[in-house]
């Protein structure tokens, strides 16, 4: 428990840090109806909305990955059956041929 709140702490630290640098180097801010946010609303607020772009990033993502391996496995599974479904005579003949030529085992007493 002591490790997880220094480790938030020191994010929260690196965090109002660099909306300082960000503040003073960039002249970056955020005005909101003539109200100057300070340098950690201004890195919360953007920091907020790139976790927001990248959540919907991942969703998109991965629903495009997810959809493409579905029709994937659809599309594999319908050329089987299809396979199956237009060669099973042919299957069925070679399987009889093979069952009538293989040798016949002779039980042991």
């Amino acid at each position: 428990m002591k490790n997880f709140v220094l480790a938030i702490l020191i994010a929260v630290l690196i965090t109002y840090s660099c909306g300082l640098i960000a503040n003073h180097w960039f002249d970056f801010a955020i005005h909101f109806d003539d109200h100057l946010l300070g340098p950690l609303e201004s890195v919360a607020g953007i920091t907020l909305v790139g976790a927001i772009m990248a959540v919907i990033g991942v969703i998109v993502a991965v629903s495009i990955f997810g959809a493409l391996m579905i029709g994937l496995v659809v599309g594999v599974l319908a050329l089987i059956f299809a396979g199956l479904s237009v060669f099973w005579p042919m299957l069925l003949v070679i399987g009889f041929i093979i069952w009538l030529v293989r040798d016949k085992r002779q039980p042991r007493y």
